[in-house]
C-alpha cells in the first residue's frame, strides 16, 4: 500500500511512517523537513494535497495543532489546520479513490467529562465529550466531518483517540502509563492496525496504556489510589523508593481500551511494567 502520512515529522507521524515501512510505502508530508516526510506542505494548501493523494491507497492524518500551542496560535488557525485541513485532505482522498482514512485524535476531547466527582471516570468512547478549548472543540468537528465523509461519501474511515504520549518527566510518565498515557510506539501501530483493517467502515477507538485497572476500582482509585496500585503491584512502593517518587494519592480517569483491542487487534505492548524495565535499563546504563 502507498500511504500518505500527514505530520510526518512529528514524533508519532515519524514513528507511524517507520512502522508501514517494513510491509508498505509510507509518503510523509509536514511543513517541516525529517526522516520521514518526501514534501513539504502545509495541509491548507488544498491542490497540492489533491495532486500528492494520487496513486495513494490510505491516509493517515496526524498533523494538527495541540493544547500547548493554544498560547502562541489563534482560533482561527487552529479552526484552519484541524478543521480545513481534515476536509481538504478527505475531500481529496474521495477524488482519489483512497481505500481507508486514519485520523489521529485525542483522548483531550472528552474535556470536563473526565472531572471526577467521587470516583475516577471510566474513560469509553461512549463517555460524551465536554469541550474545553477550541483545540477540542476542533479535534471533535474534525472526527464529525471523518463520519460525515463515511456515510456520505462512501469513504471508510477511522478516528483514534490517543492517549498522551509526549515526553515528559520519567516520574509523570510512569504515573501515566497506569491510566492514561501511551507509549508512541503502541500509539503508532494502532494506526498501522486501523490503516490496514477492511472490515470496519466507520469508527472511533481509544488508543492508550493497557490499565489493570477495573470499573468497580473507580471509587478506591479516587479516594485511596496508593491501596489499589499495591493490590496490582505488590512491589510498586520499592519501585516509587528506587527514585524517590511518591505514589499518586489519588487517579482521578482511566482510559479503557477493549473496544480497541476487540475490534482492531490493538494490544500495546509498552505499558507500566515495561517502562519500568526500559527506565531501569537506562539508568543502569548510564551508571
Amino acid at each position: 500500500m502507498r500511504i500518505l502520512i500527514t505530520g510526518s515529522s512529528g514524533l508519532l507521524g515519524a514513528a507511524i511512517a517507520e512502522q508501514l515501512a517494513v510491509e508498505h510505502e509510507p509518503v510523509g508530508i509536514d511543513r517541516i523537513p525529517g526522516k520521514w516526510t518526501q514534501h513539504i506542505v502545509d495541509i491548507t494548501a488544498r491542490a497540492r494535497l489533491f495532486h500528492l493523494a494520487k496513486g495513494m491507497d490510505a491516509i493517515i492524518h496526524s498533523a494538527s495543532l495541540h493544547h500547548p500551542q493554544l498560547a502562541t496560535h489563534s482560533q482561527q488557525s487552529f479552526i484552519e489546520t484541524n478543521v480545513t485541513g481534515t476536509l481538504n485532505l478527505l475531500e481529496a482522498g474521495v477524488q482519489a479513490g483512497i481505500q481507508r482514512f486514519v485520523y489521529t485524535s485525542t483522548t483531550s476531547l472528552y474535556g470536563r467529562a473526565m472531572v471526577p466527582s467521587d470516583r475516577a471516570v471510566w474513560v469509553t468512547e461512549e463517555l460524551q465529550p465536554r469541550p474545553r478549548d477550541i483545540y477540542d472543540n476542533t479535534k471533535i468537528m474534525a472526527e464529525k466531518l471523518c463520519h460525515h465523509f463515511a456515510w456520505h461519501m462512501g469513504l471508510p474511515t477511522i478516528c483514534l483517540r490517543i492517549g498522551r504520549f509526549f515526553t515528559q518527566s520519567p516520574y509523570l510518565q510512569a504515573i501515566y502509563r497506569l491510566y492514561r498515557g501511551v507509549d508512541v510506539r503502541d500509539a503508532a501501530a494502532a494506526h498501522v492496525l486501523a490503516v490496514t483493517n477492511q472490515q470496519i467502515h466507520c469508527d472511533t477507538f481509544n488508543i492508550a496504556t493497557r490499565s489493570p485497572f477495573q470499573q468497580s476500582d473507580t471509587t478506591r482509585l479516587f479516594r485511596e489510589a496508593p491501596t489499589v496500585l499495591r493490590h496490582y503491584f505488590p512491589h510498586i512502593d520499592l519501585l516509587f523508593a528506587r527514585y524517590n517518587w511518591q505514589l499518586p494519592s489519588r487517579v482521578d480517569r482511566v482510559y479503557v481500551i477493549e473496544k480497541a483491542a476487540q475490534m482492531l487487534g490493538y494490544q500495546p505492548a509498552y505499558n507500566f511494567t515495561e517502562f519500568i524495565a526500559e527506565y531501569d535499563a537506562m539508568q543502569l546504563a548510564q551508571h
